[in-house]
């Protein structure tokens, strides 16, 4: 029953440590001046880029008894959206994506935007578990959910790769084991597609 408390009290500890870790990164995009703001903040669905996020992952260190865990989430058919509708579409798809990260996240995770095609989110306080069923929610959740926009349906295909710290682990090598689980993903999505016609 101690130990049940005291993993309690950790578990808190580390939530709010979190949040602060957070609070601080923002505070200091917010108190600098707006051409400054820009370079760190995404123009077409105005969270965090790379740039931002690689600044966020820099204060990252191991926790003890706790881990924080990386989500590396791909739209895999953004190219498709461009040819078959136009850039303009395709840059309110990566919006309206954003937004629905947003508010499917809790208070204390971080969403950025990581590449063309690809968000990132940072979870805090996870086990591999819980990363992987937010991952699949999310996913789930941006597939099964057209978009519409200007009276066009738009169909989204997703995939992620998950990875969790361990004590004593970098960000940068968590980073480097979601990227890998999302290019593997990657690579059985394309195969599935292909064999099922639905690549063409």
């Amino acid at each position: 029953m101690r130990n049940k408390i005291y993993s309690e009290r950790r578990r808190k500890i580390h939530s709010l440590f979190n949040q602060i870790l957070k609070r601080t990164f923002i505070a200091k995009i917010m108190q600098k001046n707006q051409i400054s703001n820009n370079i760190e903040i995404d123009p077409d669905t105005g969270i965090y880029n790379q740039f931002a996020i690689n600044s966020y992952l820099k204060e990252l260190h191991p926790q003890v008894e706790s881990n924080f865990g990386i989500i590396l989430l791909s739209i895999d058919n953004l190219n498709k959206i461009k040819e078959n509708f136009s850039s303009q579409i395709a840059r309110k798809v990566l919006a309206s994506i954003a937004q629905a990260l947003l508010k499917n996240l809790r208070d204390t995770d971080l969403v950025g935007r990581y590449s063309e095609s690809e968000f990132i989110l940072i979870l805090s306080d996870v086990n591999l578990e819980q990363a992987n069923h937010i991952a699949e929610r999310l996913t789930n959740l941006i597939n099964q959910s057209p978009l519409k926009i200007i009276g066009k349906i738009i169909p989204i295909q997703a995939s992620h790769g998950v990875s969790i710290s361990q004590y004593n682990s970098l960000s940068n090598t968590v980073l480097a084991q979601a990227d890998l689980a999302l290019h593997n993903t990657k690579i059985n999505h394309e195969q599935f597609y292909t064999s099922t016609g639905l690549n063409s």
